[in-house]
């Protein structure tokens, strides 16, 4: 330092920061030399450039020097002082050398490269997945600024979560709140029959709404008005799809398309297919104001999804402390003149009506309510399947660590000669760097190909229907590359520091392989690879023994050999005579009509009092479904009390038959002749008590059901929500029977559609996420097992061949082959144990967690972990005892002569 007082002392100083760069990078002896000239320079472009310009140069010119081979060293004393001569050529040859040693060892560098592309092409499916999870819904332009109002409802101390709102509650909120910009609804009402001039589907696609959804959502229109389409009498807007479908052209505005046999609809908008990732899906938008519950527009009807637009900046807790507003200005008069009780009473009877706003962007993932537009997803699982894969990768770059450490010694002469030659330690671990990122590189390459042909049968098993060209883009390409390359340096720092220590002397020797504190670091990765695996496999076992137990368990109902048409309501009247034509045939049982069937379903509750009684608090919230005399017997359920509805007798239409739960929830021990009725209206007297059945999934308990039968059945028109016909087959000729009940259907209803599904495939529907979880921790189970048994099998190798001299003094000493192979074997079983000593508690909380979300559970057993640990064990003996045996059968003569 002080060069900068040579010369000229009044002269303007050059950058100080260059001056620092400078001095601190220079290359030792050459300091004083370098300095020196660029202030001669410095002072040279003072005079003729002046200061800016001056300053500049310098900068750049000290710049210019700051490269690589000019780094300081900052350790004098160090025996490898010289600066690090990183060269292209240098990082060529590099590689060169690292391609040669994967050549050279091609067992190891298999076992390396194929565990590692296993991790990869698992985290890159993982990676396809979430990224296709958390983009649901943000494709909306206002997406930020889109909520949707969830009820919490209590009556009678009973819950009800629901993602449906008044039917008055957007536009009360639009007109109220300034905080609200717009407010839109959507309705479902099940599926319709939709016929063109060219064909006729039945379309379970359809929504209704209001014409500001266009005003909320982003819908783009490719043809029609957005300010109308929703707003003339009779019209329908439909995706670009559908209108490709029923006219075959695009061009279908102003055309005609009839819903359920009479109701007649114009074409009045085409919009761009909704895309996959929206919790909103319809191919037609019919206009919601026509309906008759938007008629009705009482603040009681929680049936229509109601979405705000907040104006921006809007925090939505302000929206959500002003729900009390509304509760006493609105919902409290309508207890009073509905219900003859106020919001106060209710409270006080511990009953609540909260409203809440929900982000459209969490929906998908964070909400599981009644009455959901469509099935949601869960994000813990989400979240686990992408903790399991980071799990597997780890797996994948602990085997690389362990399998490089492990051969340490087989290049300690080679780092050896390479320190003796001048090598310095910057520079070894550059070089096995270099191999480490090299082997991550075919490992990502072999990955992409597993992605490639995995990915069909990915997206069965996920439900998805990802693309492999999400990977091949430049943005993504970038990430892999920048992906792999750091877990290139995560699996090789280690290695590559640790090899790059040894000291040459002991290196040349090649003693370093029995360091006790590496030998130590494989063990307790092995114990982690081996956890997780274990873990896996206790969570694939408890998981499949709820599914078995959810299959085997006694339902209150038969779902098996029942056939369901559930397009009955197209045929309006014809129900009956399809009915009774099909039970004419011999290989049908017995046959039903009805509402609802015991499968979830969109239903909802009304509240009911006992005998006599109006006091809120005795009230109780149970769920009317109609049928026909023959829907006890059809679906197999079991009359504990009184009798079943007699076809015909017109008394019946004011009974009812309930389950056993609402018999406790009424408080009857013998129910059978006692009336209930609703608030101001209906009585229905009680004939009979039917055994309880599970009519949702597991997870839920069982409610009180109330089965009616509806006046139409006697007789008259059927109404549209009876839209199941189920038949009990009275054979094992399945194909026989269905194809009776279709030339029925075709006989009655000519020119439509016929649709059929299994009452046990609708019921197993209902855990189609438990069955995608169970063979997801299935297969990544195996794949973690079998990536961890490619590391232990790589190193019990490696064990047999350091202990080759020893195994072959043993022998001559009159040891046997099973006391060698168990010699060698017990080392790799011992962190096996620690593995599932560890594993164990972690598997028992999270499955008990998982459980906690069913009503109904197996209990957690200890013999799955035995058995959990028994198949560990069993796995790693038999990996490495194939080593161990090839070991203990190998002539000690050859392997003494070696020494």
């Amino acid at each position: 330092m002080g060069r900068l007082t040579n010369g000229d002392q009044r002269l303007p100083k050059p950058p100080s920061w260059a001056v620092w760069a400078l001095t601190h990078f220079c290359p030792e002896g050459l300091e004083d030399e370098l300095q020196g000239d660029l202030l001669e320079m410095y002072a040279y472009w003072l005079k003729t450039v002046g200061l800016s310009k001056a300053r500049w140069r310098y900068a750049m010119a000290v710049l210019r020097l700051i490269r690589p081979f000019t780094w300081s060293r900052t350790s004098p004393n160090n025996d490898e002082s010289h600066p690090i001569r990183l060269q292209p050529a240098m990082f060529h040859n590099f590689f060169k050398i690292a391609f040669r040693h994967l050549i050279h060892s091609k067992g190891y560098s298999a076992l390396t490269i194929v565990g590692l592309a296993l991790g990869l092409a698992v985290s890159l499916l993982s990676i396809l997945y979430v990224t296709d999870e958390l983009s649901y819904d943000r494709y909306h332009q206002k997406a930020d600024r889109i909520y949707r109002i969830n009820s919490d409802i209590s009556f009678s101390r009973k819950g009800l979560k629901t993602a449906t709102s008044p039917t008055p509650m957007g536009q009360t909120l639009k007109r109220d709140f300034p905080e609200v910009e717009q407010a839109t609804r959507l309705g479902k009402y099940g599926s319709h029959l939709v016929k063109s001039d060219r064909t006729t589907i039945r379309e379970n696609r359809v929504l209704y709404a209001d014409s500001t959804v266009f005003d909320v959502f982003t819908l783009p229109m490719l043809a029609g008005n957005l300010k109308n389409a929703l707003t003339e009498p009779q019209s329908v807007v439909i995706t670009a799809h559908t209108a490709q479908k029923y006219f075959g052209t695009a061009d279908a505005l102003n055309r005609v398309l009839v819903f359920d046999d009479n109701d007649s609809r114009r074409v009045t908008g085409i919009i761009k297919d909704l895309p996959a990732q929206s919790h909103i899906q319809a191919d037609f938008l019919l206009p919601l104001h026509e309906t008759k519950d938007a008629k009705a527009n009482k603040w009681g009807n929680h049936i229509f999804t109601t979405y705000v637009l907040l104006r921006p900046g809007t925090a939505p807790e302000l929206v959500n402390a002003k729900f009390e507003r509304i509760l006493q200005t609105y919902v409290d008069p309508a207890l009073r003149r509905y219900f003859n009780t106020s919001l106060a009473e209710t409270r006080k009877a511990g009953n609540y009506f909260n409203y809440s706003l929900m982000p459209l962007t969490d929906i998908h993932l964070y909400s599981d309510r009644d009455g959901e537009l469509s099935p949601n997803n869960s994000s813990e699982y989400v979240y686990l399947f992408l903790l399991i894969a980071l799990f597997i990768l780890l797996i994948a770059v602990f085997n690389f660590i362990n399998l490089t450490t492990a051969r340490s010694a087989k290049r300690a002469r080679e780092v050896g000669v390479r320190k003796v030659a001048g090598s310095t330690r910057a520079e070894l671990v550059v070089q096995f760097l270099s191999e480490s990122l090299l082997t991550t590189f075919f490992a990502l390459v072999i990955g992409l190909g597993l992605v490639y042909f995995l990915l069909p049968t990915f997206n069965t098993l996920a439900a998805k229907n990802l693309s492999f060209s999400q990977l091949i883009n430049v943005s993504s390409i970038l990430y892999l590359l920048a992906g792999s390359g750091t877990v290139g340096v995560l699996a090789g720092l280690y290695p590559a520091l640790y090899l790059a220590s040894f000291k040459p002397i002991t290196a040349l020797k090649g003693k370093l392989w029995v360091m006790p504190s590496h030998q130590s670091l494989r063990n307790y990765l092995v114990v982690f690879q081996f956890s997780l695996s274990v873990l896996l496999i206790i969570g694939t076992l408890l998981i499949n023994q709820q599914m078995q137990y959810i299959q085997t368990k006694k339902l209150g109902f038969n779902k098996e050999q029942v056939v369901v048409i559930n397009t009955a309501q197209s045929t309006q009247q014809e129900v009956t005579t399809f009915k009774q034509d099909v039970l004419r045939s011999p290989a049908i049982k017995t046959g039903t009509v009805s509402g609802f069937l015991p499968i979830t379903s969109n239903r909802w509750s009304d509240m009911w009092y006992p005998e006599n009684e109006t006091d809120q608090k005795q009230s109780v919230g149970m769920q009317e479904w109609q049928v026909d005399p023959d829907y006890i017997a059809t679906l197999g359920m079991q009359l504990l009390k009184g009798r079943n509805f007699t076809a015909g007798r017109v008394a019946d239409n004011q009974a009812v038959i309930i389950n056993e739960s609402a018999a406790r929830r009424f408080g009857y021990q013998n129910p059978i002749g006692k009336t209930i009725h609703k608030t101001g209206g209906e009585q229905l007297t009680i004939i009979g008590v039917v055994k309880d059945f599970h009519y949702e999934s597991l997870r839920s308990t069982i409610e009180p059901v109330g089965l009616v039968m509806d006046a139409s059945l006697l007789g008259g028109h059927i109404e549209s929500y009876l839209s199941n016909v189920s038949f009990r087959l009275h054979t094992a000729d399945v194909t026989s029977a269905l194809d009776a009940i279709e030339k029925t259907w075709k006989q009655v209803a000519p020119n439509r559609p016929f649709a059929y599904s299994f009452l046990s495939d609708d019921f197993e529907a209902m855990y189609r996420s438990e069955q995608r979880t169970e063979q997801l921790f299935m297969d990544f189970a195996a794949i973690s097992i079998l990536i961890a048994c490619l590391g232990l099998f790589g190193l019990s190798a490696f064990a047999a061949e350091q202990r080759q001299k020893e195994i072959g003094v043993r022998k001559v000493l009159g040891a046997s082959i099973p006391g060698i192979v168990a010699l060698l074997s017990k080392d790799f079983l011992k962190p096996v144990l620690i593995a599932i000593v560890i594993a164990s508690p972690i598997a028992w909380w999270a499955t008990h967690t998982w459980l906690q979300d069913f009503a109904y559970k197996v209990d957690i057993t200890w013999w799955v972990f035995a058995l959990a640990g028994i198949v560990s064990i069993g796995i790693a003996l038999l990996t490495v005892s194939f080593q161990s045996i090839k070991a203990a059968l190998m002539n000690p003569v050859k392997s003494l002569r070696s020494e």
